[in-house]
């Protein structure tokens, strides 16, 4: 007997299997994650390369304050180079065959002061420098005079000079112009004069140029007395850096007006601009330019240190001056703080930046569908 099998086959090639619902689903998940949603690394590698991130943003904020702060660096390891107080002067005349033969510091004084009025506390002062200069030039520069020398001699310095934050600032600057453009002997209004500083002992008929400065600690010189000849390249390198640290301290002078002071157009701004002139000389230290230590002063002048211009800020440093262990504490929070700070902000401006990211991939993604 025959069986006939062609009914049965032909209803098992019509046959569709019945999959497990369960595995249908399992398989059509692992699909879509296969084709759709891509790889996402482990959280420790995510936070592994933040980390990454940002000792690379730090080591790149050092540099930046080592770069910032390498004159001053270089200042101090330079200084006994650059600044060694040598002069050496005596009270009185010398005979007449060690005087050069032509003068080449002018005789005129110049110091200067808001206005023709002067403060109570500068009359007995001033007095005494015209007394002891009394064979001298004098030149008493106030703001508006100033401004009207600046305006027909320089007048590219005009904008620094009006929007200068503080007055102390332009009083510091007009003498840099008037010891480059005439030449002679600066003096602040709180000096007292008890005789004539002997100008001829420094001069010498071996160079073009000359000038002297009173040296100061830690590092550099002081610009609250100056002699020099006229046109002198140290001074030219002066009045041209003016606008340049302008430029980099008038966004937070307000914040810390001493420091901005200093560095803008006091005494560390004319060291570090002696100091640019003396790195381009063939030697050190350079015969154009002399130092004479405060001791080596004070035959001739004292000082009041009145410091008119000195704010709140000035006073915390001074106090702060012989206290290492508090200036070691306040750098190291400073420091500290500064790291965490600038960590904080550049985790919240990558969060942003990558929400701004993604929202914009979805508006192109929508502009390409319509």
């Amino acid at each position: 007997m025959r069986l006939n099998i062609y009914p049965l086959t032909s209803r098992l090639n019509n046959y569709e299997p019945i999959q497990d619902e369960e595995r249908r689903s399992s398989d059509s998940s692992m699909e879509y994650a296969h084709t759709a949603s891509p790889w996402k690394p482990p959280r420790f590698m995510s936070c592994t390369r933040k980390a990454l991130s940002l000792f690379i943003a730090d080591l790149g904020l050092f540099g930046v304050i080592l770069h910032s702060l390498s004159p001053l660096i270089s200042l101090l390891q330079h200084n006994q180079d650059m600044f060694p107080a040598r002069v050496k002067v005596t009270s009185g005349h010398l005979p007449k065959s060690f005087t050069p033969k032509d003068r080449q510091i002018p005789r005129i004084l110049y110091q200067t002061t808001k206005s023709e009025t002067i403060p109570a506390i500068w009359v007995d002062s001033q007095e005494s420098c015209l007394k002891a200069y009394a064979n001298y030039e004098y030149k008493l520069w106030t703001d508006n005079k100033a401004r009207g020398f600046l305006e027909a001699e320089y007048p590219w310095f005009l904008s620094t000079w009006d929007n200068y934050p503080f007055p102390i600032q332009r009083a510091d600057a007009i003498r840099y112009f008037v010891l480059y453009h005439y030449g002679g002997l600066y003096l602040d209004m709180d000096t007292v004069c008890h005789e004539a500083f002997p100008i001829d002992q420094i001069e010498s008929d071996n160079i073009t140029y000359n000038c002297l400065f009173e040296g100061t600690l830690p590092t550099g010189v002081t610009n609250d007395i100056m002699i020099s000849s006229t046109k002198h390249p140290v001074f030219e390198r002066a009045i041209k850096l003016l606008p340049l640290s302008y430029s980099l301290t008038w966004w937070w002078a307000k914040l810390q007006p001493y420091a901005a002071i200093m560095s803008s157009t006091g005494p560390l701004f004319i060291s570090l601009a002696v100091a640019d002139y003396l790195y381009d000389q063939p030697s050190l230290p350079s015969p154009t330019v002399q130092v004479i230590p405060p001791a080596g002063l004070r035959p001739y002048i004292s000082d009041l240190q009145t410091a008119t211009w000195h704010g709140w800020d000035a006073h915390v440093l001074k106090w702060l001056a012989d206290k290492p262990l508090v200036w070691f504490v306040l750098g190291t929070i400073f420091v500290v703080g500064g790291v965490y700070a600038l960590n904080k902000f550049l985790l919240l401006a990558n969060r942003i930046s990558l929400r701004l990211f993604r929202a914009l991939m979805r508006w192109i993604k929508w502009i390409a569908k319509i």
